[in-house]
């Protein structure tokens, strides 16, 4: 993500033209319904405000903001990958329960599903579930269950689990058993005003690293590192450096590939028609088996950094790119960042994949920022190593070499500006999750009437309205359960906001 750019930028343009001038990856539906956008609250009454007395309430690491009915606490907590909050009344004998954060099992909701419900059971072994019902997206999952909590006796629950890209939200409300129904709206009420604050999800400041020195046995780079790290030395600037848990990396290495149109079969040789870098890395890392289930989050093409590699390196395309990605590694989920260049050849015989990577498993990846970045700006090549290899052009390598270190002193306030930019797009896709998890829960929804000039109709539990004239539809066929869209004024189709850049466009402005 642009974050990353400034410190990529012009440093590498040193770092690939010396490079390349040194060595040319059930919980099925018990009731197999396929249900329409109401399949959740078709049969809740949402209760109207004024049926609570509720007080505002901050978590104590400040990471949810919420009501509360008086006497009512709440309690924070993480998981591996998650947050997790639970709401109980003052005896203790009801309770909302909210966990977000990433999916470790991507967008499938329904292993996601299972994952939650073998915790439940591995709990209390006389669990049962009932009523399961899946949205027709698979993107949401609802059912219910009972179980028998020591001291407290039988208890029944109801969940909601729902997944948007890489991230999840589960939502539960609890109560003994029979008592569920009449605390069921005082729970969703809760729950539907709970506020994730900015940056919430990350485990704060960066873990404390002492870093060392690092420098390659044939002296052609050298870098910083983590003291215990380990270091594989493949020399001409190439290492992999992994933490010893295997939890982190750092790698620089350059691969050669065969074209097929060379029409030759080497042992151990990769082939592979010229590649740009993104998909250079899933190519080579799948054939190599080092990973799986590679998906591009982001994908920045720099066009700038490849026209002024081009003016030096004249033997064929350059193709320069950094790029965001998730990918799974030894069965565990895992995020990267990559700055990566593909040098073709105009004869059609091989062409070369240098990149520099750093990677962490996805729970771990954001928070380590910090010190990948110093990692990565630690990189060089040595310059007695480049001299001995390159008789020729130095001059114009210590001259870019002066302009990045000029760049990189220029761009550190870019850096930062990027890094705010990104945790700003979180925060949106955030805040679109919160606006698509409160209506869900409390069986809402807003719709967009192009006739009237884009004019929002909002529609409850009890009817539809015009939120720019005030009017008014009650009853069927204007609650929630039973209206399909139709403009109660004109003859419309009303389109639901149902994708983020509708709410964007029509909620959040």
């Amino acid at each position: 993500m642009k974050k990353w750019a400034p410190l990529a930028a012009a440093f590498f343009i040193f770092l690939w033209i010396a490079s390349f001038l040194i060595y040319p990856g059930g919980l099925e539906s018990q009731t197999s319904q396929t249900l329409s956008g109401n399949w959740l609250l078709a049969k809740s009454v949402a209760p109207k405000s004024d049926r609570l007395s509720m007080k505002k309430f901050v978590t104590a690491q400040a990471n949810f903001v919420l009501y509360l009915p008086e006497g009512w606490s709440a309690k924070e907590g993480t998981q591996s990958g998650y947050r997790t909050l639970f709401v109980t009344d003052a005896q203790n004998l009801y309770e909302a329960s909210l966990f977000y954060g990433i999916s470790p099992e991507g967008n499938n909701v329904t292993a996601l599903a299972k994952t939650f419900v073998s915790g439940i059971g591995r709990q209390f072994p006389d669990l049962q579930l009932g009523n399961v019902l899946v949205s027709p997206d698979k993107s949401r999952i609802s059912f219910d269950g009972s179980f028998t909590l020591p001291q407290k006796g039988k208890r029944e629950f109801r969940t909601w689990v729902s997944v948007s890209g890489s991230s999840f939200i589960y939502s539960g409300i609890e109560a003994p058993e029979g008592k569920l129904a009449e605390v069921r709206q005082a729970l969703l009420t809760i729950l539907a005003n709970v506020r994730i604050l900015k940056g919430s999800f990350s485990e704060g400041g960066p873990p404390k690293v002492s870093f060392a020195p690092r420098r390659l046995k044939d002296g052609s780079a050298s870098f910083q590192a983590p003291h215990d790290w380990a270091i594989q030395d493949f020399g001409k600037t190439s290492f992999v450096a992994q933490a010893p848990n295997g939890s982190y990396s750092f790698i620089a290495a350059n691969v050669g590939v065969v074209d097929p149109r060379l029409q030759v079969k080497v042992p151990g040789a990769t082939v592979s028609p010229y590649l740009p870098p993104h998909r250079a890395m899933q190519f080579l890392t799948s054939q190599q088996r080092l990973a799986s289930d590679m998906r591009f989050l982001e994908v920045i093409p720099r066009q700038d950094l490849a026209q002024q590699m081009g003016r030096v390196y004249t033997a064929g395309p350059v193709t320069t790119e950094e790029f965001v990605y998730t990918f799974t590694a030894q069965g565990r989920p895992n995020k990267g960042y990559t700055f990566g260049t593909s040098f073709g050849s105009r004869l059609g015989t091989n062409w070369n994949f240098w990149h520099i990577t750093v990677a962490a498993l996805t729970e771990f990846f954001d928070p380590f920022v910090p010190h990948f970045v110093t990692m990565i700006q630690s990189y060089k090549i040595d310059d007695q190593y480049a001299a001995h290899y390159i008789s020729q052009g130095i001059a114009r390598l210590r001259q870019l070499q002066q302009q990045t270190s000029q760049m990189v002193t220029r761009n550190a306030q870019e850096i930062r500006q990027m890094m705010q930019a990104a945790y700003d797009e979180r925060q949106k896709s955030m805040e679109y999750i919160d606006y698509q998890r409160s209506n869900y829960i409390r069986g809402q929804q807003d719709w967009i009437s192009t006739v009237e000039g884009g004019t929002l109709y909002h529609t409850d539990n009890w009817g539809t309205k015009n939120t720019a004239t005030g009017e008014y539809w009650e009853g069927q066929p204007y609650n929630y359960v039973n209206f399909k869209g139709d403009n109660p004024k004109y003859r419309e189709q009303m389109a639901p906001i149902d994708r983020r850049e509708l709410w964007e466009r029509h909620i959040q402005k």
